[in-house]
């Protein structure tokens, strides 16, 4: 008795360690860089989460170097700024995404939208911003497309 009680234990731990190691191998994060296209000088870098083949969420998203035009009393001046996201966003079932981002202190709304594609291994997307109030100048991030690859 003694013997088959302790074969049911560790085939009961086997069980469940491949059960939880199948249920990791389910899931995983690909980080990706990329940059706006056409325009060489910017970064794009983020993180998507799949679970069982499926995009989840994106998460530490940060774009650099985003071409952002400010007018200015003496004319419009083009700047380069960073944008970030801090909170995940959640990818719909057709594997797509939209946010809006807001930095009240100075009226920002940053858009992203886009689509995750192969498996999670790379992202194309939208980026772009309202009006915004910064230092005496009233700036925007026209639309502008991304991309990433793992």
């Amino acid at each position: 008795m003694k013997r088959t009680t302790t074969t049911a234990i560790v085939l009961a731990i086997v069980a469940s360690l491949a059960f939880a190691g199948s249920a990791l191998a389910g899931s995983k994060t690909y980080k990706q860089t990329g940059q706006i296209v056409g325009d060489n000088a910017t970064f794009v870098k983020l993180r998507v989460k799949v679970s069982s083949g499926d995009p989840q969420k994106i998460s530490g998203f940060k774009a650099k170097n985003v071409l952002t035009r400010c007018d200015a009393k003496n004319g419009r001046v083009n700047k380069r700024f960073q944008y970030s996201a801090l909170d995940p966003i959640s990818v719909n079932s057709m594997d797509q995404f939209d946010a809006v981002l807001t930095d009240k202190s100075i009226g920002l709304k940053i858009t992203l939208q886009g689509e995750v594609k192969k498996r999670g291994k790379a992202v194309t997307g939208k980026i772009k911003t309202n009006r915004f109030d910064l230092k005496n100048k009233v700036c925007r991030v026209p639309s502008q497309k991304f991309k990433t690859a793992k």
